[in-house]
């Protein structure tokens, strides 16, 4: 309700500039008619003389000989010049408000749609934005970070993201994807309950430190989680398996040459077994997401089922 007033508000100020300047343009033409017929001038050397006039110029080639003439003047002065600095005062102040709106984190939120809301503050904030950045709009719920520094594209407000009534800002909604950080698994699960409040259904992703807080986010619904601690010990161990492990796992999602992405499986894969369906896919299929497993098909190779995706590897465009 409070974003459909700021709209109607922001569109009746719209409508007021626009009546505001088509008024004051009607009477600097028709000051200029007058005032050729008065003083016997051309339109043109008239409509010079009004615009002159409206614009507190003044330079003085052209000025009334006659009492209606020096009547028209003060018509074309009291009417133009107040509805003009009206109109740039308007203008002037709109933008300042943007601005500063954008500086204390109070941007409005408008109609955004299929946005990705970034919850709270860690050192992977500034990372996570910018590998997002290519994918669309981008809002982020933060108290710490200076939105002065966050890049084009990222809006921002300023808030607890442990708040519901601060998370409601987001348009959670109409988002496609959240993803939450922070420094304590305190703060992210908080965040992440703050989240399920108003977007239930809205998927999420969550940076976590812990498997413990990881169970926990699971028992909130959310799969989709992130542990720091098994990522570096698991990416660790693989490197002394075999020494460029590490650098394939960094290559893979870093690169700006390709890009993972889940694609659901067609009709005509269900029922193949998981290698069938990698060796005739045309792209380079990762592994296979079904039943919150994942198969890589090298122990298992499960029967495709209805629902389940592939993560494939895909050249960036």
């Amino acid at each position: 309700m409070f974003v459909l007033f700021a709209k109607l508000l922001q569109t009746i100020a719209r409508r007021t500039e626009v009546y505001l300047t088509v008024t004051a343009l009607v009477c600097i033409v028709v000051g200029a008619a007058l005032f050729a017929h008065y003083e016997h001038l051309t339109f043109f050397e008239s409509l010079y003389w009004s615009i002159v006039t409206a614009a507190t110029v003044g330079y003085g080639d052209i000025s009334p000989h006659t009492n209606a003439g020096r009547a028209i003047t003060i018509g074309v002065i009291v009417t133009c010049v107040p509805l003009f600095g009206a109109v740039f005062s308007m203008i002037a102040a709109r933008i300042a408000e943007a601005k500063i709106r954008r500086l204390v984190g109070m941007e409005s939120p408008g109609f955004w749609k299929d946005h990705i809301v970034v919850l709270g503050d860690s050192d992977e904030t500034s990372t996570v934005i910018d590998a997002l950045r290519a994918t669309g709009r981008i809002v982020l719920v933060s108290e710490k970070i200076d939105p002065a520094t966050l890049p084009a594209g990222v809006s921002h407000i300023k808030g607890d993201p442990r708040d519901p009534n601060v998370v409601a800002k987001t348009r959670p909604g109409a988002a496609r994807h959240a993803v939450i950080t922070g420094e304590r698994d305190g703060d992210i699960l908080e965040t992440a309950i703050a989240l399920r409040e108003v977007a239930k259904d809205l998927p999420v992703t969550v940076s976590t430190r812990s498997a413990r807080a990881s169970r926990a986010l699971q028992a909130l619904g959310i799969h989709r989680t992130l542990v720091w601690q098994e990522l570096l010990g698991h990416t660790l161990a693989k490197s002394l398996q075999a020494p460029h492990a590490g650098s394939l796992l960094l290559q893979m999602v870093n690169s700006d040459e390709f890009v993972i992405q889940e694609v659901p499986v067609s009709p005509e894969m269900v029922g193949q077994s998981f290698k069938a369906v990698r060796a005739a896919h045309p792209d380079y299929v990762l592994g296979m997401a079904q039943n919150e497993e994942i198969f890589f098909g090298v122990r298992k190779n499960p029967l495709v089922q209805p629902g389940a995706t592939l993560l494939v590897l895909k050249p960036q465009v």
